[in-house]
């Protein structure tokens, strides 16, 4: 990628990578940051954060800016420090409250998604927090030189809810990182295995535990599914392995509203049946989706839906709904199921349980499709809209 001949001075809010148990915001903003090291020898970076916590060695075209502040004095003092740095333009890639109050830096955003907006997710969110979010967000897209997206739904939703103009958003999807692809080492998926005390055969599901990720109708489809073979043997076809060993793996911290959760496991007596990791370390989780018979991510809104790409990459067979960015992500490569019938998700279980073919199959799909995303392209796309005029 060739940028322009100006040599432009980029600033990148970079303060949520001091938060400890990364989610997937966290993630894409230190993905995008390291290839854009590797891509970009040109033109000048300034990261701000509020503690020194990135401790890689940068290129001399990269400085870190450590301003120690508590909210909102930090991005007051930010906005101060743009203008004396003579910043061309400023990345702002998840929280919306600097870029709300920057008017004087031309700006770029990322939008993740605006699940707070919706109709189907809001009533789980505090009143405040909406209304904080929506002015935030509302000023942050009226100062934006540029929206990236980060699917061609979040486009759809950013122009619904805000009538933003469709030439001011640009679609840059997502992709998997390099740790997650398939495993060959047994033993090692073994030992991992034994250290969460899970069985061979399990089915994944990995998210923060919150009423948008659907948990509680995973949960209800796996009681039907453990239910429907039991009446009738409870061992899979051809005797690959007993269904009373089957168990339902939850990966991922808590987040609001969790306890819900908890209590449906309670209710319907499957403390035995389901298990609760809690947040993972990252060089972990590949192992659990290598391992995985199947991933369920049934979730009810998301702005792209990276764990169901990381699984994929994997190797692991994806059942998904067919509702938000998840069809736009899976393809053709996932079971798509409506997150709102349990039901139905508990069908497309007991199918990938059935078919030994048809896991094989959606394992080839997803690899197929998980190579059609890569972090590289992702910030090359993103190097092109700031490097644009």
């Amino acid at each position: 990628m060739v940028a322009p001949d100006k040599i432009k001075k980029i600033a990148i809010d970079c303060h949520t990578l001091e938060f400890k148990n990364w989610a997937g915001k966290e993630h894409c903003l230190n993905n995008i940051l390291q290839e854009l090291i590797k891509l970009d020898q040109k033109n000048k970076y300034v990261l701000y954060f509020r503690k020194p916590v990135f401790k890689k060695n940068l290129p001399i075209n990269w400085q870190i800016k450590n301003i120690n502040l508590p909210m909102p004095f930090w991005q007051i003092s930010v906005i101060f420090d743009l203008l004396f740095q003579r910043i061309d333009i400023l990345l702002v890639p998840s929280t919306y409250l600097l870029p709300a109050l920057n008017f004087l830096t031309p700006l770029l955003i990322i939008i993740h998604d605006l699940t707070t907006f919706l109709p189907e997710t809001k009533k789980t969110h505090k009143k405040i927090v909406i209304l904080k979010e929506k002015i935030t967000l509302k000023l942050a897209i009226r100062h934006a030189k540029k929206i990236i997206a980060i699917s061609e739904n979040t486009k759809q939703d950013l122009i619904k809810f805000f009538k933003t103009p469709v030439d001011k958003i640009i679609v840059v999807p997502l992709a998997a990182r390099d740790i997650f692809c398939p495993i060959f080492n047994q033993e090692k998926i073994k030992i991992i295995r034994k250290k969460y005390n899970l069985p061979a055969e399990f089915i994944l599901f990995v998210g923060t535990l919150e009423p948008r990720k659907n948990i509680v109708r995973l949960i209800e489809a796996y009681h039907k599914l453990i239910f429907n073979f039991s009446a009738k043997g409870g061992s899979a076809p051809g005797g690959q392995f007993s269904i009373f060993n089957l168990k339902l793996v939850i990966v991922g911290k808590k987040g609001w509203y969790w306890q819900e959760i908890f209590e449906k496991v309670k209710k319907l007596n499957m403390e035995d049946k389901v298990v609760f990791t809690g947040y993972l370390p990252d060089q972990d989780l590949p192992y659990l989706y290598n391992a995985a018979l199947c991933f369920v991510y049934p979730s009810l809104y998301e702005g792209f839906g990276l764990p169901i790409i990381e699984a994929m990459a994997c190797g692991c067979p994806v059942i998904t709904s067919n509702i938000s960015s998840l069809p736009e992500v899976a393809g053709e490569a996932a079971i798509l199921v409506d997150p709102y019938n349990s039901q139905e998700i508990a069908d497309a279980l007991k199918k990938i349980i059935r078919d030994l073919g048809l896991r094989e199959k959606l394992k080839r799909a997803g690899l197929v499709q998980a190579q059609k995303f890569s972090w590289q392209k992702t910030a090359q796309e993103i190097l092109q809209v700031i490097c644009g005029d």
